[in-house]
């Protein structure tokens, strides 16, 4: 809940549409909730990226004059290569650079802005405005069973702590290490799609040789 809808929702909706419609045609019992999904650091991401804006270049910003940088190919970060080449925040953002502009894009206005610098205000903002669109598609969702992933919501949050607490009893879950990106601004592991920059970039892997230089040594190494 980082944005408005857009068609590729509709698309991966349309499946679910289709399905529960045609086993209720056949006289099935079917339940069709929806969740919000607010949790991870998209959202994080964003409201962190307008604070940085407001106090950088004021409220509402002004942003400095866009320079064009010749970028050298040895300095592009090394892909991972199933990714798609155009990022899903460009596919979704355009030209936009800054966040204080995507908020624009989308429609909000300057003053109502500064309010996203606070991450709650996004799960109040976006899910009801995203019912509306999901209507005016028509799509056939109980809405008496609809939720947000996130600990703002006790329920959802005390399911998954349940889950989690019983996988672990049973040892279907452990703790283990693995490569991965790190954000040090936020002082935790960011995966893909939670990075408003690199995504893509994976773990790069390194042969170091450690060479000894034996004695006596060459007169320049001296």
């Amino acid at each position: 809940m980082n944005g408005r809808l857009h068609l590729g929702h509709t698309f991966s909706l349309s499946k679910c549409e289709f399905a529960s419609r045609y086993y209720r045609l056949k006289g099935r019992m079917v339940l069709f909730p929806f969740g919000f999904h607010c949790t991870g650091m998209p959202i994080k991401a964003c409201a962190d990226k307008l604070k940085r804006e407001m106090a950088l270049c004021g409220c509402p910003p002004v942003f400095p004059e866009e320079e064009e940088v010749a970028v050298k190919e040895e300095d592009i970060v090394p892909k991972d290569k199933s990714k798609g080449k155009k990022s899903k925040a460009v596919a979704k953002t355009g030209a936009a650079k800054f966040q204080w502009q995507i908020m624009k894009s989308i429609g909000i206005s300057d003053e109502e802005i500064k309010e996203f610098a606070n991450e709650s205000y996004w799960l109040e903002y976006f899910p009801p405005r995203a019912v509306d669109d999901l209507k005016r598609m028509g799509i056939h969702v109980d809405w008496r069973r609809k939720f947000i992933t996130t600990d703002a919501n006790p329920f959802y949050d005390s399911f998954i702590r349940w889950q989690f607490y019983h996988l672990k009893d049973r040892n279907k879950i452990m703790y283990g290490k693995r490569y991965t990106i790190f954000s040090p601004l936020d002082k935790q592991p960011c995966m893909d799609h939670d990075r408003s920059t690199g995504e893509g970039a994976g773990p790069q892997e390194y042969t170091l040789i450690k060479i000894e230089v034996l004695d006596p040594l060459p007169e320049k190494l001296k």
